[in-house]
C-alpha cells in the first residue's frame, strides 16, 4: 500500500482527445520525491532540446508531493513545469503556486497531471476522481480570471471545485503569462500560462474526495502538531502573519539598500515607507488568507477604500509584485500599486516580467533610446500611473507597444536594437526585485546560475537574510557565523548549494518555503520525520538533501544540452559593474568573478564550461545523463574557442 503518494499520473492528450492513467515508477519516489522533482525528471526525458515551447510537443506538467493533502504544515503548494517560452534559449521553466488546487488534485487521486498536444478550439479539463472530461471552453475564452472562475462554478453547480486557469494574457501567449488558481494564487514565472494558452486550454477544474493514506497516523500527527506549535512561536512566522511579505520593504530600503528603484538604478528611496507592511496593514488589509494546511496565513486580501480606485479589492499582492509594478517603475502610491496588482491577476501575467518589460522601456525612454514614434505616442515617464495602467492592458492584449513588450524585455531590446544593457535578465528571464549588491552575495550566485534564470525562489539562501534570527543555525550548517553577513564572500558558495538543495526538497514535498527556507521553523531533520511517519519512507536528512542535489544537477543538465554554461551564467552588468550609487550599500558591486568559480567547485561543475562533471552526475546516480552530455560539452567548448 502507498502512503502519501498516490503513485498515479494522469496524462491528457488534447490533440487526440484521449487520456490515460499511468503508474509512476516506484523508484521515482526515492529518487525525485514528487512535485518539482517528478516534473523536472519527466521534462528532461520527454521534452528534448529544440522543442517549440508553444507547440503541441511541449508538456505542461502539474506536480504535487507526498505531503500534499495532509496535516503537514504548509503543504499546499503545486509546481507547474514546461519548456519555457520566455527563457533564451528555451530551457526548463517552472513556477510554484499556493492555494488549494494542489490538495484537490491529490484528493482526486493523482500525484501528477501531464497535458500534451493542442486542442482544435478552446477547452477546459474537468477532473473528478476517475471521471476525466475535455469540455468546450469557447464561451470562456477572453474572460478575465475572476469571470471565468465564477462562470465555471455556476456551470458546474459546485462552488467547492478548485480551478487553475489562464487569463487573456495566456490566451494571447504573452511569454510571461501565469497559471492562476483560486483567483489570485499564481504560478507566475517563466511563462507557464503561455504554454497553457498555446494548447487552447483555458482551465483545469479539479474535484476530489479520496483520502491520503498515512503510514503511522498517530506519530505523524504528533510531528505535525509539534511543528505547528513551533511555528506559532517563530519570529518570522509572526512577522509574516502580521504584515505578509510587505514586511520586507522597510529593511530592504532603509537598512539593507536593495530597494529596486527605477529598474535598480538605486537601492534606496526616502519615501519607501509608503509601501511598508505597517501602512498596508493599517490602511488596505481586508483579510488574511492561508493556503491549504497553512498555519502562517501570510496571504493578503486587500481593499482600496478611497481615491481613484475606491471599491477595488482582491488577493495580494506579495512583495515581489508590489515592487515590480511600483518602485521598479518609479511609483510609490500604494493604491495605484494595488490596482496594478489586481489587473495582473485578472489578465494573468507575471508581475516580475511585466514590471521588467515596462521598466526597461521607461529607462530606454529616459535615456533617449526610444522615441514617441516607436512607443505609439506614449510618453514613458517614470511613475506615470496612467501609462502603467494602459501598458499592462496593452501587453495582455498584445496591442501596439504592448505586443512587443509581451515578448519580454530581452526580446523587446533585440526587436528595437537598443537598450539590451537595461534588460535586467538572466537567460531571458527578468529579475525578481532583488539586488545582490544589497540583498546578499549568495543570492547573487543563484541569480547567475539558477535553473529559472534570474529568480530568487530557486535557491532562496535566506540564511544570509534571516539566519541571524536563529542563533547558531548558520554556524551549525556552514561552520562559521561569518556567513550570516549578507555582503561577505565567506562560505557563500556553500550556502547557496545547501539552500538550493533544500529548496528542491521543499518544492518536491511540496512544502512552502516560508516553513523551512525563510523561517527555519521546519528543519531538514523535520522533513525526514514527516516522510518517515507520513509516507513510510525511511530516509535521513543527508539522504534527503542528496535528492535535492540530484534535482538541481538534472535541471542544470537540461541547460547544458542547450549549450548553456559558464559564459551564460551572468548577472545583469548593473550589479557587477555599477557601484550602488546611494543608500546603506553605497559603492558595493557583486563580486561575480570571485564567487562563481568557487561555486562551481563546490557544486561539482566544470569551471571552464559550467557543465555538470561526469563524476558528479555518477555520484547522484545519473550516469546516463553524464554520457548524454559528453558531445554537448565538446561542442560548447568549441564554440567558446571560436567566440
Amino acid at each position: 500500500m502507498l502512503y502519501g503518494w498516490t503513485g498515479r499520473r494522469l496524462r491528457v492528450d488534447l490533440s487526440s482527445g484521449q487520456w490515460s492513467v499511468e503508474n509512476i515508477p516506484a523508484e521515482w519516489r526515492q529518487n525525485w520525491l514528487g512535485g518539482r522533482g517528478f516534473n523536472s525528471a519527466l521534462l528532461y526525458r520527454e521534452v528534448p532540446p529544440g522543442t517549440d515551447p508553444l507547440g503541441p510537443d511541449n508538456r505542461l506538467i502539474f506536480g504535487v508531493g507526498p505531503l500534499t493533502g495532509t496535516f503537514s504544515p504548509c503543504s499546499g503548494r503545486t509546481t507547474v513545469t514546461a519548456c519555457s517560452p520566455l527563457q533564451h534559449p528555451h530551457g526548463p521553466g517552472d513556477a510554484n503556486m499556493g492555494g488549494h488546487w494542489g490538495a484537490e488534485l491529490k484528493f482526486a487521486g493523482y500525484d501528477q497531471l501531464v497535458v500534451q498536444g493542442r486542442a482544435d478550439h478552446p477547452v477546459y479539463l474537468y477532473i473528478d476522481g476517475d471521471r476525466v472530461e475535455i469540455r468546450d471552453a469557447r464561451h470562456l475564452w477572453g474572460k478575465l480570471v475572476s469571470q471565468a472562475d465564477e462562470l465555471l462554478k455556476e456551470e458546474l453547480g459546485n462552488p467547492d471545485v478548485h480551478i487553475a486557469l489562464i487569463g487573456p494574457a495566456g490566451e494571447n501567449r504573452v511569454r510571461f503569462a501565469c497559471v492562476i488558481n483560486d483567483v489570485s494564487r499564481a504560478a507566475g514565472r517563466t511563462g507557464m500560462g503561455a504554454v497553457m494558452g498555446s494548447k487552447n486550454l483555458k482551465a483545469v477544474v479539479v474535484r476530489g474526495t479520496r483520502p491520503v493514506s498515512i503510514a503511522r497516523p498517530r506519530e505523524f500527527f504528533q510531528v505535525c502538531a509539534e511543528l505547528r506549535r513551533r511555528m506559532q512561536q517563530d519570529i518570522m512566522v509572526k512577522m509574516l502573519y502580521d504584515q505578509g511579505t510587505w514586511l520586507l520593504t522597510m529593511p530592504a530600503n532603509y537598512e539593507q539598500g536593495w530597494f529596486c528603484w527605477r529598474n535598480f538604478q538605486s537601492g534606496y528611496h526616502p519615501r519607501a515607507d509608503l509601501l511598508s507592511g505597517e501602512n498596508h496593514r493599517d490602511k488596505f488589509l481586508a483579510a488574511r488568507e492561508g493556503c491549504f494546511a497553512c498555519p502562517i496565513s501570510c496571504g493578503r486580501y486587500s481593499r482600496i477604500d478611497r481615491g481613484q480606485y475606491a471599491g477595488e479589492a482582491g488577493g495580494g499582492p506579495e512583495y515581489e509584485t508590489l515592487t515590480a509594478i511600483g518602485p521598479r517603475l518609479g511609483l510609490l502610491d500604494p493604491a495605484a500599486v494595488l490596482h496594478n496588482s489586481f489587473l495582473l491577476n485578472e489578465y494573468g501575467m507575471d508581475s516580475c516580467s511585466t514590471g521588467g518589460a515596462i521598466a526597461w522601456a521607461m529607462e530606454c525612454w529616459e535615456k533617449g533610446l526610444l522615441n514617441s514614434q516607436q512607443t505609439g505616442g506614449l510618453e514613458l515617464n517614470w511613475g506615470d500611473q496612467t501609462v502603467i495602467d494602459r501598458l499592462i492592458k496593452m501587453i495582455a492584449l498584445r496591442q501596439g507597444l504592448g505586443d512587443i513588450l509581451a515578448e519580454g524585455s530581452f526580446r523587446a531590446a533585440r526587436h528595437f536594437g537598443v537598450g539590451e544593457e537595461y534588460t535586467m535578465t538572466v537567460k531571458g528571464n527578468d529579475m525578481s526585485q532583488d539586488d545582490p549588491r544589497g540583498l546578499g552575495f549568495a543570492f547573487g550566485i543563484g541569480f547567475a546560475t539558477g535553473h529559472r534564470g534570474a529568480d530568487h525562489l530557486q535557491g532562496l539562501p535566506c540564511l544570509e537574510l534571516t539566519g541571524r534570527f536563529y542563533p547558531g543555525l548558520v554556524e551549525k550548517i556552514l561552520g562559521t557565523s561569518e556567513a550570516e553577513e549578507r555582503l561577505s564572500p565567506v562560505r557563500k558558495p556553500e550556502m547557496q548549494c545547501y539552500c538550493e538543495d533544500l529548496k528542491a526538497v521543499g518544492d518536491s514535498l511540496t512544502q512552502c518555503t516560508f516553513a523551512h527556507n525563510w523561517s527555519y521553523a521546519v528543519l531538514l531533520e523535520d522533513m525526514a520525520r514527516l516522510l518517515q511517519t507520513g509516507c513510510g519512507l525511511e530516509i535521513g536528512p543527508e539522504e534527503l538533501l542528496k535528492i535535492g542535489g540530484r534535482i538541481v544537477h538534472l535541471e542544470r543538465a537540461y541547460w547544458n544540452r542547450l549549450l548553456v554554461g559558464r559564459h551564460e551564467d551572468k548577472n545583469p552588468a548593473r550589479f557587477t559593474r555599477e557601484p550602488m550609487p546611494e543608500g546603506p550599500n553605497q559603492g558595493v558591486v557583486f563580486p561575480e568573478e570571485e564567487l562563481l568559480p568557487r561555486y562551481y567547485a563546490v557544486r561539482g561543475w566544470d569551471a571552464q564550461s559550467g557543465f555538470v562533471q561526469p563524476e558528479t552526475l555518477a555520484a547522484y546516480g545519473l550516469e546516463d545523463v553524464a554520457a548524454e552530455l559528453v558531445p554537448y560539452r565538446e561542442k560548447y567548448l568549441e564554440q567558446q574557442v571560436n567566440r
